[in-house]
Parts: C-alpha cells; sequence; structure tokens
C-alpha cells in the first residue's frame, strides 16, 4: 500500500514534472467536454467552442514523450530496441483496455438479453448491431468503424501511430540532420492539414455529422497534432540555441508565450458551426502549435511559474489515473450523477462548474480501485520487466 500511494502521489525520478499537470488538463478537458455534452440539447454551454481541446493536448503529449524515448534509445545505442518498446506499450496499454472492453461487451450483452425479454424490438436491434461491430474496438479502429465505445477512437490514432513511427524513425528520420529531419516532420504535418482542405472544399454541408466524422476521428486528418510533438521533442533535444535563448531571456520567453497562448484561445473561441474553411482546417494547426509551444515552455525553465505550476502535486494523481479515467470515464459520468442525484439541467454557468468538479472528484475516487485492481499491476510489472 505505501509503494501505491507513493506512486500515485509523488512524481516519479524518470519524469518531467510539468508534463503530469499537462497530462491532468487534459484530462480534466475531456471530461469538461462530455459531462457539457449531457445537456448540450438544453443550450446551456457550447462544449464544441471551449471544452474539445482535451484528446488534441493529449496527441501532443504522446508524440513528445514517444518520440523522446525514441531518440534517447537511438542515442544511446545507435539503432532503436522495437521489443523493448512494442513491449513497454503493450504492458501499457493493453491490459487495463483489453479488460475494460470485455466488461463493456458483457454489460451490452445483459442489455440485450434484457431488451429482447421486455420484447424492445427497436433497442434490441441497435444494440445488436453494436455488438456485432465490437470487434473493431479489439482491433483498434474505432477512428474509421466505430464498435461499442464511441470515445477510444482517440486511442486507436495513438496505437496506429505507434506501429508505425518507431519504423519510420529508424529506417528514416533519425538518419538525418536536424534540418533534414524538421522538413521532413513538416511535411507529414501538411498531409493531415491538406486532407482537411480537401474533405471541406468536397462537402456540400460542413455542419452534417457525417462530414464531422470524415474529419475529426480518422488518423490521416488527425496525426499531425501527434506529430507536432514530436517536432518539439526535436527542437528540445537538438537545437541548444532556441532552448537556451528561451531560458535565457526574458522577452523572448514571456512574448513567445502570449504568442502560443493567443493560439489556444483563438483554436478554442471558433464556433464549429461557423462554416468557413480556416475553421475546418487550420484551426487544428493552431490548436497543436499553441499546447506544443505551451509544453516546450514549461520545460525549458524547471525554475518558471509555468514548470512550477504544472508540476504541483496536485495534479500527480489525475495523471497517474488519466488513463483509467479515460477508459471508464462515460460510464463514472453517469455513476457519479447518480450518486449526487443530478437530473435538472444546470441553472448556471457557477452551478454547472460547481457540480462538475464534485463530479471530477467521484471520478477519480471511482476510479482509484479499477487502477489498482487492472493497471497498476502490470505497470509494476513493465518496470520490473524493462529495468532488468
Amino acid at each position: 500500500m505505501q509503494a501505491f500511494i507513493k506512486d500515485i502521489w509523488f512524481h516519479r525520478e524518470s519524469e518531467i514534472r510539468s508534463l503530469n499537470g499537462l497530462r491532468a488538463f487534459a484530462i480534466i478537458l475531456v471530461i469538461l467536454n462530455h459531462y457539457a455534452l449531457v445537456w448540450e440539447k438544453s443550450e446551456t454551454f457550447d462544449s464544441k467552442s471551449f471544452f474539445w481541446s482535451g484528446v488534441d493536448l493529449s496527441f501532443v503529449l504522446s508524440g513528445f514523450l514517444i518520440s523522446m524515448g525514441l531518440w534517447k534509445d537511438w542515442i544511446r545505442n545507435g539503432k532503436i530496441n522495437f521489443k523493448s518498446f512494442y513491449l513497454k506499450r503493450t504492458l501499457r496499454i493493453f491490459p487495463a483496455y483489453y479488460v475494460f472492453l470485455t466488461i463493456s461487451l458483457v454489460f451490452w450483452v445483459i442489455v440485450f438479453k434484457i431488451a429482447q425479454k421486455a420484447e424492445m424490438v427497436e433497442q434490441a436491434n441497435r444494440v445488436s448491431i453494436s455488438l456485432m461491430n465490437s470487434w473493431r474496438d479489439f482491433l483498434f479502429l474505432g477512428n474509421y468503424l466505430q464498435g461499442i465505445n464511441s470515445h477510444t477512437w482517440s486511442l486507436s490514432i495513438e496505437e496506429q501511430f505507434y506501429l508505425i513511427f518507431p519504423f519510420f524513425c529508424a529506417w528514416l528520420l533519425f538518419k538525418k540532420d536536424f534540418k533534414v529531419r524538421q522538413c521532413f516532420l513538416w511535411l507529414l504535418i501538411l498531409i493531415p492539414t491538406l486532407a482537411r482542405f480537401w474533405i471541406y472544399i468536397k462537402t456540400s454541408n460542413p455542419s452534417s455529422p457525417e462530414y464531422f466524422n470524415e474529419i475529426y476521428f480518422p488518423f490521416h486528418t488527425r496525426f499531425d497534432s501527434i506529430v507536432i510533438g514530436v517536432v518539439a521533442m526535436d527542437i528540445y533535444m537538438n537545437h541548444k540555441g532556441i532552448v537556451e535563448r528561451l531560458k535565457q531571456s526574458d522577452p523572448v520567453y514571456y512574448s513567445t508565450l502570449f504568442f502560443f497562448l493567443t493560439l489556444l484561445v483563438a483554436s478554442n473561441w471558433i464556433h464549429q458551426e461557423m462554416n468557413n474553411i480556416f475553421t475546418h482546417t487550420v484551426r487544428y494547426n493552431f490548436l497543436n502549435i499553441g499546447f506544443a509551444g505551451v509544453l516546450m515552455l514549461s520545460i525549458v525553465r524547471f525554475e518558471g511559474f509555468l514548470h512550477k505550476f504544472l508540476s504541483l502535486r496536485l495534479f500527480v494523481p489525475i495523471a497517474r489515473l488519466s488513463f483509467t479515467i479515460y477508459l471508464w470515464h462515460l460510464a463514472l459520468i453517469g455513476v457519479a450523477m447518480s450518486i449526487l442525484g443530478i437530473k435538472s439541467v444546470p441553472e448556471s454557468s457557477w452551478v454547472f462548474f460547481s457540480q462538475f468538479i464534485v463530479i471530477f472528484i467521484l471520478i477519480i475516487l471511482l476510479a482509484v480501485p479499477l487502477y489498482i485492481l487492472v493497471e497498476y499491476p502490470f505497470q509494476r510489472l513493465r518496470f520490473k520487466m524493462l529495468s532488468k
């Protein structure tokens, strides 16, 4: 128990502390967005404008951390240890994910049986179709072919990236010098950007759900969110001139921070319903560059206010539980609302955010036993295996 408390409450020695704060903000935004969607029909809150970007922050973090691990391996050994990389990813993701999928599958089978017995034909048919599509979740195809769980599309994108990226690094990217690597990475970023332009140009109704599904969920329209994290890693690790200037010059540091925060505000302020080409294309680039910039600025100055704020111990448990919360949060939101007896639309923004704070605390408490039973044992196994 002492080891568990230490793990969940304290930063690990190998961690960049401020990134725990960013990881915590990413999952908070995800939960906030989905809780706002509960009341979307009431038009009380416009979650599409203000709370939707948590997944993008998570993508940027993944790109940064995964590529940093691969780069350190490359520098240390002159090659990438694919066995170690995929073992690490497998023990990190698969146990908790497949336990979640199995339990959710059993739950929906029970719901299907109940609907059949109650002769609820329409509901039973809908659940039956979802059950027939459940294999898609198990193969990480949810971003193209939705299975039972709608929210796991983002994990599918990350897994598809993990499958391809290490080989791209070993065979091409890491063999080039810094300038060539940056050119390759920015060309990769251009691919999803151009894909979004193409989809926008050929669609007749950019407000339709079909259009949103075509531009928001697929790997080929969203992987630039991950690649910009790789760009940030490469600059941080290999361009000492930029890093030193940000460290030494307050005007450069704070003007750069202002610029990146402006990008984040602009990209979150733009409404999804504003059907112009900017809204549906480069808004994502603004968002990703903003997050990547804030990430970099939080780690170039360990003595700075941004790093210290994001390194607060308050964020560590949220960051540590973030994957478990991500998997279970839709169910946990419902459980928390049931415990609190929340049934009516929030009367004001104050009531909404007050409710959310209590709900989020409950979600954390409910996630702890899930983390202890499933994720934590495999994390310990992973550390033991990789330390040998």
